[in-house]
């Protein structure tokens, strides 16, 4: 059934110039409609914690496509990035084997604060594997705020077939937009199968959350009309490949700090993190 589409990888390369292009001149420069891109503050905490990519490729183009802040650590003021892995060249480059690579992150936000104009920060890619099956990497950067983040769910964490979920991104290189999607099911390759506004080009590396998880990390759709069905690296390829990653694999235990009930802002007893993304639903 779905083995026998050709799937397509979100990810697109264009010259410098266009980067600041606006919503309107990137679609017409596409020939393409967007699926429908939610920006109101009903997910603002899902946007705040989501980036633009832009990377150098080896023909001296530049190519785009989607982050999440899942940790920040307040001591060395650093962010680490989320995203995929094929915004790079193929194969598999551990902790200590990337090249210094020309990469940035663009923020429209700051935490709750919609920026007038986005920012672009300097970025540094620590790992990342692509390959079929395990596309997924990480990157740093040092913002000038403190910013809040989604962290990785545990890799026993469950989807639940029908349900409605956020896909976050930078379609086309646009602005960055929640997307609703419906989880369907896990293929052979254990990538996470959904419907309804499937990924454009742009949204690759973009996170997948449910109301207070990193969930999984889009890469591919089966149409880029936004018509077809999204693919999304699971929490148990994350977790696999992340695991082996010295000095890094601290990320995947973020998570133990939001199953701390809140129940005193004033942090009095020290018992959560300050920049953790507060929700009702904790």
């Amino acid at each position: 059934m779905f083995k026998t589409l050709s799937f397509v990888l979100v990810y697109f390369s264009f010259f410098c110039s266009i980067i600041q292009a606006n919503d309107f001149e990137l679609s017409k420069d596409l020939n393409c409609s967007f699926p429908n891109a939610e920006r109101s503050k009903d997910y603002i905490k899902y946007l705040s914690v989501s980036l633009k990519i832009v990377c150098a490729n080896q023909d001296g183009s530049y190519g785009t496509g989607s982050g999440t802040i899942i940790y920040y650590d307040a001591n060395k003021k650093l962010a680490y990035v989320a995203s995929c892995g094929h915004l790079w060249n193929s194969g598999v480059f551990p902790v200590g084997k990337c090249k210094e690579m020309d990469c940035s992150v663009i923020a429209f936000y700051q935490n709750d604060k919609k920026l007038e104009s986005p920012k672009k920060y300097p970025a540094k890619v620590i790992f990342y594997s692509n390959v079929r099956g395990q596309d997924t990497s990480l990157l740093t950067f040092s913002p000038d705020w403190v910013p809040k983040y989604m962290p990785i769910a545990p890799i026993d964490y469950e989807l639940k077939k029908g349900k409605e979920y956020n896909s976050l991104g930078c379609d086309a290189g646009s602005e960055v937009a929640r997307y609703k999607v419906i989880y369907m099911y896990k293929n052979d390759y254990k990538d996470l199968i959904t419907q309804e506004n499937s990924p454009r080009p742009g949204r690759s590396g973009g996170g997948l959350f449910d109301e207070k998880f990193y969930i999984g990390t889009c890469w591919g759709t089966s149409h880029e009309d936004g018509s077809g069905e999204g693919l999304f690296t699971s929490l148990e390829i994350i977790h696999n490949f992340w695991e082996k990653q010295k000095d890094y694999k601290f990320l995947l235990n973020i998570k133990k700090l939001s199953s701390l009930k809140i129940i005193d802002r004033n942090n009095s007893q020290k018992s959560y993190e300050e920049n953790y993304i507060f929700s009702p639903s904790n």
